[in-house]
C-alpha cells in the first residue's frame, strides 16, 4: 500500500481525499475485510458484468492513509494495461467514469 497510485499503463496519480469519511467507502460499494481494510472491486465490462474480461481493485487500509488501486483479469492474479489496446476503449471510458465518481465522492483525489 502505497500513499499515492499509478494505475499499470496510466499516467495519472491518485492519492486518498483527505477529506475521506468511512461510510463514504460503504456507499460507493467498499466492503471491509477481516483485517479491518475497506476492498472495492468493479468488473470492467462492455455488455455484461458476467463477461468480464478485466477487474478494477482498489484497497484502502483501516486508518484511511494508504491504498492499492490496480486493473487485473477476472482472477485477481495478473495486472493488466487496458490503456495498450484500442480496442479496450470502452474499459477505459468506464474506468474514467468509476475514478470520477470516487472523486466525487471525496474517496480518491488526483494528485
Amino acid at each position: 500500500m502505497a500513499n499515492t497510485v499509478i494505475i499499470n499503463g496510466d499516467n495519472r496519480k491518485f492519492t486518498i481525499n483527505p477529506e475521506i469519511k468511512r461510510y463514504a467507502l460503504i456507499d460507493a460499494g467498499f466492503i471491509k475485510t477481516k483485517r479491518g481494510n475497506f476492498m472495492y472491486k468493479h468488473p470492467l465490462y462492455n455488455d455484461s458484468p458476467y463477461n468480464a474480461t478485466c477487474q478494477l481493485k482498489l484497497t484502502i487500509n483501516e486508518d484511511l492513509d494508504h491504498l492499492t488501486m490496480v486493473v487485473t483479469d477476472t482472477n485477481g492474479l495478473q495486472k493488466v494495461n487496458i490503456f495498450k489496446n484500442k480496442q479496450l476503449a470502452p474499459m477505459v471510458e468506464l474506468l474514467n467514469f468509476i475514478l470520477k465518481d470516487l472523486e466525487d465522492r471525496k474517496i480518491i483525489a488526483p494528485c
